[in-house]
């Protein structure tokens, strides 16, 4: 269950507050070394976006500004489009992890409610 996920190493450089990370990290910015790019995009999740068959649920703060709304939305879109069922609980006031109680609970609540409808075995049931 993703939270405050990132889908696209490629977009997250360009969307976070952070956009230096990677250019620390690998010695320069993305678009100025196609390696660096390509190897971004290798390991970016929404390049296997059609291998998904698991069911997924996305937990995301509105105002998370480490990590931008748009990398969980380009996913769930993704799935969406690939026949994956897939539910985006975005919460407003949060930024990067949930800090409001009523938050809190809610998002606690909803993935106990996920886990037993898709992960729950016939065996443990009885």
């Amino acid at each position: 269950m993703p939270s405050a996920s990132i889908s696209n190493l490629v977009t997250q450089n360009y969307l976070s507050y952070y956009h230096d990370y990677l250019a620390v990290e690998f010695g320069a910015y993305p678009h100025s070394d196609t390696q660096i790019m390509d190897l971004l995009w290798q390991r970016s999740a929404i390049r296997y976006v059609a291998n998904v068959k698991t069911p997924v649920m996305f937990i995301h703060g509105d105002n998370d500004n480490n990590v931008n709304i748009a990398e969980a939305e380009q996913f769930f879109i993704g799935l969406k489009d690939a026949g994956v069922e897939t539910v985006m609980l975005r919460y407003p006031r949060e930024g990067h992890g949930l800090r409001e109680s009523s938050h809190i609970v809610d998002s606690i609540d909803r993935s106990i409610e996920w886990y037993e409808r898709h992960f729950r075995t016939s065996a443990r049931s009885h």
